[in-house]
């Protein structure tokens, strides 16, 4: 027999808020005391309480991860722009530029390898499903810990691939989702029920070469 209560956690709170008022009305009518009716009613409304407070800062978190990336996304921007004038300016010696921490030029350029992607070591991943319809993509080669998580030299980011439902049998049912230059990466489903996701990661150079995939992860997305 199906359980009465649905799985997800919106439609539980959902079906509490259809029952109490019935267990409100009829509870003692069927044997139930007033404190235990009473105290029914007030566990449920906290639920709902703390639900939708829970939902608020979910909101309010996504919201700041975008004004995030955007802000520093353009900070860089502008900071790239006086940087160009910089460089462009005769006054401007190599030794400022070493003290302000830009490019120097490289008297002796050496030639960059298009295949040395494939020899970084593979990039790790954790998932993060705690909030409903959302899976949050940390990589890195410590991607535990964003504020020690810096990509290795010769990378631009990574490119992300997923599979709903878990790993796939086969390599062709991989699905591209996206790709980044600053972990972690939030992926937003919509599904109806809790569902499979698998996803791998692979590092791309900036000749825009793939290297391999890691290790998949999985996880159950709520709802």
């Amino acid at each position: 027999m199906a359980d009465y209560i649905p799985s997800g956690e919106a439609a539980k709170i959902r079906w509490l808020s259809r029952f109490t008022p019935w267990f409100g009305t009829y509870g003692m009518s069927y044997g139930f005391t007033v404190d235990e009716v009473c105290a029914l009613v007030f566990t449920v409304m906290q639920a709902r309480l703390v639900a939708a407070s829970t939902a608020e800062k979910q909101r309010a978190l996504r919201a700041a991860v975008v004004m995030k990336r955007h802000g520093i996304a353009d900070t860089v921007s502008l900071v790239r722009g006086c940087v160009k004038r910089l460089q462009a300016d005769p006054a401007m010696t190599d030794a400022d530029r070493a003290d302000a921490g830009i490019a120097v030029p490289d008297t002796k350029p050496t030639a960059t390898d298009p295949q040395a992607i494939r020899a970084i070591p593979r990039p790790l991943l954790e998932l993060d499903w705690s909030v409903p319809l959302q899976v949050m993509v940390h990589f890195g080669f410590n991607p535990h810990n964003e504020h020690e998580n810096a990509r290795p030299d010769g990378t631009q980011g990574v490119h992300i691939q997923y599979c709903r439902g878990g790993i796939p049998e086969h390599e062709a049912d991989w699905n591209d989702l996206d790709s980044d230059t600053q972990s972690p990466y939030i992926h937003i489903v919509h599904e109806d029920e809790p569902t499979d996701y698998a996803y791998r990661v692979c590092w791309v150079s900036k000749h825009l070469k793939r290297g391999p995939y890691g290790d998949p992860a999985v996880c159950t997305v709520s709802v």
